[in-house]
This record gives C-alpha cells, sequence and structure tokens, in this order.
C-alpha cells in the first residue's frame, strides 16, 4: 500500500511546483478553472459536514488539492504549447497563490494533535520568505497556549526572525508570564536581554513571586533583570 502524503510533504511539493509560462489565452483559462473550483467547494462544505466519515480530513486540504490541480493543469498546458511569453503581473499572481498554499498547509498542520507535527509546522513556517499575521499570530499564539513545553520553544525560537516587528515584541513580552516551562522561561531570558528589552522585566518579575520557580530559573531572572535595569 501506499503511503498518503503528509502535510510537510505537501508543503515541500507545493514549494517546488515550477511556475509556467502560459499558452495565449490560458490566463482566461485559468481564470474560469478558479472560478469553477470556488463554486465546487462553496457547493461542497455543506455536504462534506454532513458527512461524519469526512470530518477527519480539514476543508483545507481540499482547497489546497484544488490548487495543486490548477497548477499542474497550467505547467502541462504551458509545456504542450511550448509557448514561453509571460506578463508580470500574471507571474506576480501565481507567486501569490503558492505562497499563500504554503501557508493554508502550516496553518493547517500547528491545528494538528500530534506535538511532532505541530513542531513539523512551527519550522516550517520559520522557512518561509514572507510571514504574513496569520503566521505571526498563530507563531503568538502557540508560543502562550500550546500544552507541549517543546513546541512553545520551538516557536518561541521561530518568532525570533521576525522581533523587528514591534507586534512581534509586544507579544513575546506578555508571553514571559504565561510560561511555566523552566527551558522556556531560561530561553526567554536570554532572549530579553540578547535584545536588551527593558520591558520585559516586569513579566520577569511575576514570575519571580511563584513559590515553587525551580532554583536556576531564579537565579537566572534575577541576573536578567539586573542586567536590563
Amino acid at each position: 500500500m501506499k503511503k498518503s502524503k503528509s502535510y510537510p510533504d505537501l508543503h515541500e511539493r507545493i514549494g517546488k511546483i515550477p511556475i509556467p509560462a502560459p499558452s495565449e489565452g490560458m490566463d482566461d483559462r485559468f481564470k474560469q478553472m478558479v472560478e469553477e473550483e470556488k463554486k465546487k467547494i462553496l457547493l461542497g462544505e455543506s455536504v462534506f459536514e454532513k458527512r461524519s466519515w469526512i470530518r477527519i480530513v480539514p476543508p483545507a486540504f481540499f482547497r489546497i488539492a484544488a490548487g495543486i490541480a490548477l497548477f499542474l493543469m497550467g505547467w502541462f498546458g504551458a509545456s504542450w504549447t511550448g509557448v514561453r511569453s509571460i506578463d508580470r503581473g500574471q507571474l506576480a499572481s501565481l507567486s501569490d497563490e503558492v505562497v499563500k498554499l504554503r501557508q493554508t498547509v502550516v496553518l493547517a498542520m500547528i491545528q494538528q494533535t500530534s506535538p511532532v507535527e505541530r513542531i513539523k509546522a512551527v519550522k516550517l513556517m520559520s522557512t518561509m520568505e514572507v510571514a504574513d499575521d496569520k503566521i505571526i499570530e498563530s507563531l503568538l499564539s502557540t508560543l502562550v497556549a500550546d500544552n507541549n513545553d517543546n513546541v512553545r520553544l520551538v516557536a518561541l525560537d521561530a518568532l525570533i526572525l521576525y522581533t523587528d516587528r514591534p507586534e512581534v515584541r509586544e507579544g513575546m513580552i506578555q508571553a514571559i508570564s504565561k510560561q511555566s516551562s523552566p527551558m522556556v522561561q531560561l530561553r526567554m531570558a536570554e532572549i530579553m536581554v540578547a535584545l536588551q528589552e527593558k520591558r520585559s522585566v516586569p513579566e520577569f518579575q511575576k514570575i519571580l513571586h511563584s513559590v515553587n520557580l525551580n532554583y536556576s530559573v531564579r537565579n537566572k531572572l534575577d541576573e536578567t533583570i539586573r542586567i536590563l535595569i
């Protein structure tokens, strides 16, 4: 039996999809196919909800599959015609669609019950050239709410890539006092010192009020506060 494709495999395959040069009239056919797929998806979702067996597959997966099918159609169309002229606007539009498909995949993965799959999702997020607001929100939410210490730790390291964005710094600071894992607390102390983020001091002080705080963590946080003040 063939193994089913995992979300990471699908993400990688999407990333490798070449963006072909369409033949004359292909742009119109592409738009027509997109509209047809949209109609199928909109009409199909109400039917899917009534079938219990289909609920195990996220609705986003169907949209991803439809998008991949459209891109493959375009690729074969370009190969058969041999035409290589392309409009810059069309190229940009197709590139945006590929990015959106990849983002949809990782956002679906982060909702998986397996911590291993969620870690894979976070790592894939950190490799994306563009992280939109949904990706950032997902990483911050994972840092605060995920029930697995390792997943939160990986999310924290992924967010370091985006600390030039004010909302990321603010979100990381607000997440400090919500951490109970010594690993995550120590890592956050290191990051805040590296960023020289003085606004983090009150959040670390909240953690110090905990009676059951790890001895090593307490010493590290005391040191961190002294450095930042």
